[in-house]
């Protein structure tokens, strides 16, 4: 063999061996590092489905947690109570704030009615005939509603935090072709609510008693006997919830009175009046009165629900008063007291808006001497043109009666509510547009009177009928007569006459208001008159009382069964 051959040959073992160690390196190593890489790429993948299947799962033990706290209690009985006495008690809070900002008592008129509905057609199952849930369903009615209720209802309903939803809702104007002022007020709100019982909540030892689960903040305060404590009590828990742990309205902050704003059955709402301060009249003191005189200070407007007030006195003459600012927040100031014997000074009223807007008004005090010679009769504005008769409701189901009688010439307001044969008359005044109680008279007695104007008259509520309400004049000719001392008499009345017999019994005594039972004093007809929906004062009594016939009638069927003159009518 030639050296070229061995050359050759060389080249090729050397050719074949190194074929061999790349084949046996690509099959021996290579390539069970990436099949290995691959399963461990494979295994990782797995690893990571199920880490999120635990977190899915863990977000949904959470959500489920809550949701047992959101679900009525399991008991269908104590659900049904709470969850009726929840959905009342909004609906009452949204009705005395219509109330309170001046809807007469009564007018709005709301039912809270439970469902029949025992179906199971489309709530999911455990297994066959075992639902995953109970559903309970309500039906609440408002009449005479207007936006601004509808608006507080429904808040209300949302800031509960129950599994609860509305099914069904309706609302619809009553009064749509009534002529005249637009009314806001004739609106019937009605919507189905339906809630449900989570299967498998919360029992056995800890088995929940309230309608919303009792917030853990009152453990860590009382502890755990505490917590026992609320849930095993309904009436206790019923003031412990929370706020709603999902919050079903927008999150973020929105004032939802604009859905009252832009009213779509009545348009939008009138801007509301700028903000000023009622005039202030002016006050007059006595000398070293040891009454301290009191002014009482009422803002309107925009803004008048927060306002604040100050009083700075600056003196015309006299140095009645000390000069500078009246200690006091209002919306009443007690003034400084004085001994001096006369004079003037000048009182500066500044109000401020719950946004920082001023109002201004000013006063005079003035001081009378201690002994005044000379009294002049000041002859004061009749105001009866203003006193008018709002309201007048008969409910015949339980035999009771409610009416209303406004002065819009002072800013009162008188409320009659008679129940069987008891008839109690209050009086209201109004400061800043929240009523304040002023007197209460459980007599029957409506005395009709204010410090401002000549108008005062005193009747006594003999009852209602179809027509109206029928007062009696206790003082048709001002004061009563005063009595006249008897005569002197002898064994069997007068001397040298006969005794006296007895006459027909006055029916004005059966009622309690014997006006004619005074020794000496000639008994006279009672005037009766009826008052209207509608009618002023003043109408009323320049129509004049009704005939002597009506009245004895009207008496005899109030003697016999009572105000409700009505219903002793159809008797």
């Amino acid at each position: 063999m030639t050296p070229r051959d061995q050359k050759l040959a060389l080249l090729l073992i050397g050719i074949m061996a190194l074929t061999v160690g790349l084949l046996g390196g690509y099959f021996l190593v290579f390539d069970p590092i990436v099949k290995n890489r691959a399963a461990e790429t494979e295994l990782q993948g797995e690893i990571a489905d199920l880490e999120d299947k635990v977190k899915q799962q863990e977000a949904r033990l959470k959500l489920l947690k809550i949701q047992q706290a959101q679900s009525l209690p399991v008991d269908q009985t104590v659900a049904k109570q709470e969850y009726f006495v929840a959905l009342e008690s909004l609906v009452d809070q949204a009705i005395h704030a219509a109330e309170a900002a001046g809807v007469a008592k009564g007018e709005i008129k709301a039912t809270v009615k439970e469902k029949t509905d025992n179906t199971v057609r489309g709530i999911p199952e455990f297994s066959k005939g075992k639902p995953m849930y109970t559903k309970l369903a309500y039906t609440v009615v408002i009449k005479k509603a207007d936006m601004w209720v509808v608006r507080d209802v429904l808040k209300a309903y949302y800031d509960l935090d129950l599994l609860h939803q509305i099914t069904h809702f309706s609302l619809k104007k009553e009064d749509e072709n009534t002529k005249g002022a637009v009314k806001r007020n004739d609106l019937t709100l009605e919507f189905t609510s339906e809630a449900i019982i989570l299967e498998g909540a919360t029992n056995g030892p800890q088995y929940r008693r309230t309608l919303i689960a009792v917030s853990n903040a009152f453990g860590a305060a009382g502890g755990g006997t505490l917590m026992q404590t609320l849930e095993s009590s309904s009436k206790l828990g019923r003031g412990a919830s929370a706020r709603p742990s999902q919050p079903v309205l927008a999150t973020k902050p929105r004032d939802y009175s604009l859905i009252v704003l832009k009213d779509p059955f009545n348009g939008p709402l009138p801007p509301p009046p700028p903000f000023s301060l009622e005039p202030v009249k002016d006050v007059t003191i006595k000398q070293n009165d040891t009454r301290a005189a009191t002014v009482k200070l009422a803002a309107k407007g925009e803004g008048a629900a927060g306002a604040t007030y100050r009083m700075i006195v600056s003196n015309v003459s006299g140095q009645p008063l000390p000069e500078g600012e009246i200690k006091g927040r209002g919306p009443t100031f007690e003034l400084p007291k004085t001994s001096a014997g006369e004079g003037t000074a000048k009182v500066e009223v500044i109000a401020k808006s719950a946004e920082g807007k001023e109002a201004r008004a000013t006063f005079r005090v003035k001081v009378d001497p201690e002994e005044v010679e000379e009294t002049k009769t000041v002859i004061k504005e009749d105001v009866s043109h203003a006193i008018i008769l709002t309201m007048l409701t008969i409910r015949h189901e339980d035999g009771t009666a409610s009416a209303a009688i406004r002065d819009g010439a002072n800013r009162q307001r008188y409320e009659i509510e008679i129940e069987g044969k008891k008839v109690t008359v209050s009086k209201f005044y109004y400061i800043k547009d929240k009523k304040k109680e002023d007197e209460v008279d459980k007599s029957g007695v409506l005395l009709i009177s204010d410090d401002s104007s000549g108008t005062k008259r005193t009747f006594k509520v003999v009852g209602v009928d179809g027509e109206g309400l029928i007062l009696e004049d206790l003082k048709p000719n001002g004061d009563a007569p005063k009595a006249e001392a008897p005569r002197p008499r002898g064994p069997g009345g007068p001397r040298g006459g006969p005794a006296p017999k007895q006459g027909p019994a006055n029916p004005v005594a059966a009622m309690g208001g014997n006006m004619a039972s005074g020794a000496g004093i000639v008994a006279s007809a009672p005037k009766l008159y009826r008052w209207t929906v509608g009618q002023s004062l003043y109408t009323m009594t320049k129509e004049g009382p009704l005939s002597e016939r009506d009245a004895q009638k009207v008496l005899k069927q109030a003697a016999d069964s009572g105000p409700m003159l009505e219903i002793a009518a159809n008797r």
